[in-house]
């Protein structure tokens, strides 16, 4: 990337920093502009709403119509994919990297970091506080539960809870259609 586009995108990032902490609706706009400029790919109609984190913003890619509530933090060197018209509550977590931890001789912090991305499909719901880790794809339809850990794949169309998040039902079932 040629250097006076860096520039620009530091320079835009530096805005988007500040105005991550100014209330709606005047801010949300400016700030949703700005993002469209740093983002890797930013759909139409979406709203990043205040105080939230993003530390790469060149590895996050969102689709049309994506809601991102206050207190999320989008962080870690891997790529992250979100699809079209995907809601994510507030103080939701995405780390898309990990600690290599491999050697034991050495310490875990000085052993580098792995970049991990994580794939959102279309039409999902992040309930508030959940965690998202590396080499994760949550697929089209699903719903995650309120504070839950997603640290595998989660099928289309499941609902899935828990620490460590597991599929309880699948949407469309009604609770007894799912039990059996």
């Amino acid at each position: 990337m040629p250097i006076h586009l860096r520039i620009i995108r530091r320079l835009l990032s530096i805005l988007i920093g500040w105005l991550k902490y100014v209330p709606f609706p005047f801010a949300m706009r400016i700030r949703n502009r700005l993002y469209g400029h740093v983002l890797n790919k930013m759909g139409q109609s979406c709203n990043i709403a205040d105080a939230v984190t993003i530390t790469a913003p060149a590895n996050l890619s969102l689709g049309n119509r994506v809601s991102i509530h206050p207190y999320c933090v989008f962080a870690g060197s891997g790529e992250i994919e979100i699809g079209n018209g995907v809601a994510i509550a507030s103080s939701c977590i995405l780390i898309s990297e990990s600690h290599i931890f491999d050697d034991a001789e050495t310490l875990i912090k000085d052993q580098g970091l792995e970049a991990q991305p994580i794939r959102i499909g279309n039409d999902v719901w992040l309930g508030a506080r959940v965690t998202v880790l590396g080499n994760v794809t949550i697929n089209d339809g699903a719903v995650i539960g309120a504070g839950s850990v997603v640290t595998r794949d989660i099928p289309a169309n499941s609902v899935a809870v828990g620490v460590p998040c597991q599929v309880v039902r699948t949407r469309g079932k009604s609770t007894k259609d799912a039990k059996s």
